[in-house]
């Protein structure tokens, strides 16, 4: 693995300005080492690497559509408690990553090559990681979808998985999904695929974000961590989505939810899916525990998006659920 790291790396971005005024569980933890990833067709990814003493396995963790691994500060270090050596990977096009020769300095979003997003996870998965421990995958929203598409071309690429509301539908709110179909089609066929989708917009600072307006969480604090890692390094933002990101995405959800594929994924997974979800369609969590082979449905009525990122009513009882099931799929066999 070390011949793989020196072989994969370059000097990872510096982020100028001081860290966020958050607390320190948000910000970055002792230790964490930073890195990139030379993608099969030289994209440079960012990653970072936590590995606690006497780690008996290891993590791979990949966010959502916008984030970054900044966000998942409190995440990695949790999962580093649970004796596992974490490693968090920007997306292409998000965080420190590559963005590509026109987008290096700006927060505009593309429309995305979903199959190019998964073979750089497997790629980074067989390269920094080692066979002789046990490997666990954890994905959260857009990253599991890209996740799913991995382990459907190789379902030994882990041993297991752990999919937070896994983007397998879109939720399109009051439009039905065939109207948002039709109309990102007809919108990439006129060419104006850059046009963001209703309700989105370039990024900008919401200081009046709270609890009680968020999409994402409950809690006060976490639901603010990813504006306020926007706000302090403008090289991290992500304006909304675009038609050209939504026309890919619906391509890609029209493959995911098809009994046919997911039946030919046969890592074992912990799915968790939240009832109050604005961006993916809990309904489709549902029908895909249902088909995939060995899936385990955790489900939270009462939580928004982002389980890691909720209030602890929701957040522990989650933690609590994913411990138990490395501890049954993974610990078992180490």
């Amino acid at each position: 693995m070390a011949a793989a790291t020196a072989m994969n790396t370059i000097a990872p971005v510096p982020l100028l300005s001081s860290p966020p005024s958050l607390s320190a569980k948000f910000l970055e933890p002792a230790g964490l080492q930073w890195s990139r990833f030379a993608a099969n067709d030289g994209a440079s990814l960012r990653w970072a690497r936590l590995t606690p003493q006497e780690a008996w396995g290891q993590c791979v963790v990949v966010g959502g559509y916008s984030e970054c691994i900044e966000k998942y500060f409190e995440t990695v270090r949790d999962l580093a408690t649970m004796g596992l050596a974490v490693f968090c990977v920007d997306w292409r096009g998000q965080g420190g990553s590559d963005r590509g020769s026109d987008h290096d300095s700006t927060s505009a979003a593309r429309g995305r090559t979903f199959e190019q997003d998964a073979a750089d996870l497997s790629a980074f998965i067989a390269k920094m990681t080692s066979r002789e421990r046990p490997r666990l995958l954890i994905a959260h929203s857009m990253g599991g979808a890209i996740a799913l598409l991995a382990l459907h071309k190789d379902p030994k690429l882990v041993d297991a998985a752990v999919l937070s509301a896994p983007m397998i539908e879109v939720e399109t709110g009051p439009v039905p999904v065939f109207v948002a179909r039709i109309l990102a089609r007809a919108m990439m066929a006129v060419r104006a695929g850059s046009c963001f989708v209703p309700g989105a917009g370039a990024w900008h600072y919401n200081a009046e974000l709270t609890p009680a307006n968020s999409r994402t969480s409950h809690d006060p604090e976490r639901c603010t961590v990813l504006r306020e890692w926007f706000e302090t390094h403008p090289r991290l933002r992500m304006d909304g989505a675009t038609f050209a990101w939504l026309h890919a995405a619906f391509a890609l959800t029209a493959r995911l939810k098809t009994p046919a594929f997911l039946a030919g994924i046969s890592t074992p997974i912990l799915l968790g899916s939240a009832g109050q979800d604005f961006f993916v369609d809990a309904r489709a969590h549902r029908k895909a525990a249902q088909t995939l082979p060995d899936c385990q449905l955790v489900d939270f009525p009462g939580a928004r998006h982002e389980l890691f990122m909720e209030h602890d009513d929701v957040r522990v009882p989650w933690f609590a659920a994913i411990k138990a099931f490395i501890t049954t799929r993974l610990r078992r066999s180490s």
